[in-house]
């Protein structure tokens, strides 16, 4: 899409496609909400446009705080919204009162704090200066903070798969830890993934161990081929296997009578737009191997193979039914 097409959107359309995205992207829309949308985006080939590029902005928004708003407008020059229209956006968002807009797993603004992180659909490897190996899963963002004393990558959003280092340049060992918010991961020689979810953080441990900390409970070590859970409180041993949980690394997903609705959630997050199903199809068990790489492919092969009708009104909006 060139430039003189961007810019050639009226903006009372960018605005409308901001609060149609609000209301159905991020909402739970009802069949009227539905047609409404869809008659109004088969109004006009602008409404079509203006929705492909709020979809693809890739990230959710929610109240960014005062002091980065103004780095978050400039930051994203690839959206092409006039900073009126941003901030209306924001501003929306931030009334809305959504859960999944004031959670700490949802706010594109930590890609500001981060030294390295994944747009949506992306998969990233780097070689720290301690010779670890950090590959970032889709849509993710780390800090990274060494000093004399500590290794530490705080793991902002999304998920990581960690190949601890030997640090051969440091004189004295220098503990390797992945934090967040809610605790944190000792590596003890080892390879293991780590995502980051609203309350909770899944380890999986593929080779070595890791000694758990969450924030106010009891530490504990995780072994290899071990999935574990870890909150603010606690940390549980989850079923499943740890290298089920980094298929990711080799574009799987996984699944193993996993609801059809889980195993959209998860394939969204490797695409922008809204990707749902109707609610009576929701539960519907699914297994398989699922290419990630191309959701596409994956989404019309998942309906075929179950019956399902799949309805795309743009590559921005894909919805399942019976």
């Amino acid at each position: 899409m060139t430039e003189a097409a961007l810019t050639s959107l009226p903006a009372k359309v960018v605005d409308q496609a901001i609060e149609w995205s609000i209301r159905v992207t991020y909402s739970q829309a009802d069949d009227a909400t539905l047609q409404a949308f869809e008659r109004w985006l088969a109004a006009a080939e602008t409404h079509r446009l203006a929705w492909a590029r709020m979809q693809s902005l890739g990230g959710r928004f929610d109240a960014v705080p005062a002091s980065l708003t103004r780095k978050t407008l400039e930051k994203l020059p690839e959206t092409r919204l006039q900073r009126r229209q941003m901030i209306k956006l924001l501003s929306l968002l931030s009334a809305t009162g959504i859960t999944a807009w004031t959670t700490h797993a949802t706010k594109p603004w930590q890609r500001l704090m981060a030294d390295f992180d994944t747009q949506v659909g992306e998969r990233r490897q780097w070689t720290l200066a301690d010779g670890s190996l950090l590959e970032l899963n889709t849509d993710s963002a780390v800090r990274v903070r060494f000093d004399t004393q500590v290794r530490d990558i705080e793991l902002l959003r999304g998920e990581l798969y960690l190949i601890s280092g030997k640090d051969p340049a440091a004189p004295h060992h220098r503990p390797l830890r992945v934090t967040t918010s809610l605790g944190q991961f000792e590596a003890l020689g080892t390879r293991f993934n780590v995502r980051l979810y609203e309350l909770t953080c899944r380890l999986g441990v593929t080779e070595g161990a890791v000694r758990m900390q969450p924030e106010t409970g009891d530490a504990a070590t995780a072994h290899v081929g071990e999935i574990w859970e870890l909150s603010r409180f606690d940390v549980q041993r989850r079923p499943g296997t740890a290298q089920e949980a980094a298929t990711w690394r080799d574009d799987l997903l996984v699944a193993r009578d996993m609801p059809l609705a889980d195993v959209l959630s998860e394939l969204g997050r490797y695409r922008a737009g809204y990707l749902g199903c109707e609610p009576n199809i929701a539960q519907r068990s699914i297994s398989g191997n699922f290419n990630l790489k191309n959701t596409d492919a994956t989404l019309a092969f998942l309906a075929q193979a179950h019956g399902l009708q799949l309805h795309s009104m743009t590559r921005y909006w894909v919805r399942l039914s019976a």
